[in-house]
């Protein structure tokens, strides 16, 4: 008797349980929409990672600050991609740098006179290894998603840089008008959500006069991949070219007057990664409110295209 009254209250009280739950579920539909693995908002890669725990072992640091060429190069699993040995991986920061530094001298800006500088995304420090040779009194900042990295480079490029990991969603820890010159080599090529909200708060510490540097896949550098790959250039992308073909072979997208879009390619710390294209025109027209474009420069970095902003 006890177990059949026990049935009966069951089938009375689940169905009730569940309705509760399901209202529950409805009003927490927009906080539960961050866990949609497209949406980039408050992504942090923690040094904990899979494993579950780290050890970051003390380093001794140097008196004073070091020569580039003397600074330790990360291992190959922080490179993101960029050269196939240690003299490629710093062949290629020296090469990206060198050419900002000859974009911003067009420009009228010279570096030597910046006092602060920001590397949005510098991963390993592979470009801001280089900069105290153009910027030598400068305070040099790295900031990454990646906490492994960021440990790495505060073991062993702290000094001449400072390092500190953020999150992916637009939020920066600097105050107003805080730094000359602000760079993102390839980041904004891999933000599908928030690239305005961004790109607002990359302004927002960026001092009056001061510059933004910004490399893009748009349809310039798209076409310059193809052709460069043809030739033998960059194998290493050769996932990345056909990806970009099958895409296209889906949505005919490159023969469209397209004025961007995103589409999943790769992945970063066990995440997928948007690979995002711009025509030029459309991202001029929706930035240029928020700050002046100087120039724009094809083959910036690498087959991408450089736009350089003034605040």
């Amino acid at each position: 008797m006890f177990i059949r009254l026990k049935q009966i209250a069951y089938k009375v009280v689940r169905p009730l349980i569940q309705s509760e739950i399901d209202k529950l579920n409805h009003r927490l539909a927009p906080e539960r929409i961050l866990e949609n693995r497209y949406v980039t908002a408050k992504r942090f890669m923690p040094l904990e990672g899979r494993e579950g725990f780290y050890v970051t072992l003390k380093q001794d640091k140097p008196a004073i600050s070091v020569s580039s060429r003397d600074l330790p190069v990360p291992p190959r699993e922080l490179w993101e991609g960029y050269g196939r040995t240690p003299e490629e991986y710093l062949a290629l920061g020296q090469e990206h740098v060198d050419k900002m530094v000859s974009i911003l001298g067009a420009a009228g800006k010279a570096p030597a006179t910046f006092r602060r500088v920001l590397d949005f995304g510098c991963a390993a420090g592979r470009m801001l290894r280089f900069l105290p040779e153009y910027m030598v009194h400068a305070e040099l900042w790295g900031i990454d998603a990646k906490a492994e990295t960021i440990s790495w480079c505060q073991q062993y490029l702290n000094p001449p840089c400072l390092f500190a990991a953020n999150t992916t969603y637009p939020s920066l820890p600097f105050e107003d008008n805080y730094f000359d010159l602000i760079y993102a080599g390839s980041v904004f090529t891999h933000i599908a959500d928030l690239a305005d909200a961004w790109f607002l708060e990359l302004r927002r510490v960026l001092r009056r006069g001061g510059c933004a540097y910004v490399t893009i896949l748009d349809k310039n550098a798209i076409k310059h991949l193809f052709d460069d790959f043809e030739t033998g250039k960059y194998p290493e992308l050769q996932w990345f070219v056909e990806m970009l073909r099958r895409f296209n072979n889906k949505t005919n997208v490159l023969s469209k007057d397209y004025g961007c879009f995103s589409v999943e390619g790769g992945s970063w710390g066990g995440f997928p990664v948007p690979q995002v294209s711009y025509d030029i025109n459309y991202l001029v027209q929706k930035w240029s409110p928020f700050a002046k474009v100087v120039s724009i420069n094809e083959r910036a970095y690498g087959f991408q295209t450089a736009i350089l902003f003034e605040k």
